[in-house]
């Protein structure tokens, strides 16, 4: 596995996060979205796909509320130790522009691997944005054109 693997456009299959023996589904059970690894930086943006389409482009609070509930995005550019764990090699995110702010200035780490089309990433336990529930969060991705 090497870092050079990662690197491309994948396309979100599932987004569970775990806390002891309870499984939830932050976006949903079929969430969608994308993230964009480049040599450089890293791209995420993962929505609910079920969730309501605002009436207007100026949005009402209740609008609001929903849609940062409904969604995460976050860049920034990336560490990775090439070290190889059970869950893959280390990447080490330094935000530095994310939908919430509370996640500018912090680094996420996470664990990926890829195998062919498909990359699994697991997270060391970290705040989930959109529940504020401290979990270890599991997203599968396939290889997007």
């Amino acid at each position: 596995m090497t870092k050079e693997q990662l690197v491309g456009p994948w396309r979100l299959v599932s987004f569970k996060a775990t806390v002891g023996d309870k499984v939830s589904y932050p976006l949903g059970e079929h969430p969608d979205g994308y993230i964009e690894i480049t040599p450089t930086r890293y791209w995420v943006m993962l929505i609910d796909p079920t969730r309501k389409t605002p009436a207007a482009a100026t949005l009402t609070d209740p609008e609001s509320i929903w849609l940062m509930r409904s969604h995460v995005a976050y860049t920034g550019k990336y560490d990775v130790d090439p070290a190889q764990t059970p869950d893959g090699i280390k990447v080490t995110v330094h935000v530095d522009a994310a939908s919430n702010q509370a996640l500018t200035g912090t680094n996420r780490v996470l664990y990926s691997h890829v195998d062919g089309n498909k990359m699994s990433v697991k997270s060391s336990a970290l705040v989930v944005g959109t529940t504020g529930v401290t979990s270890v969060v599991q997203l599968e991705y396939t290889k997007a054109e």
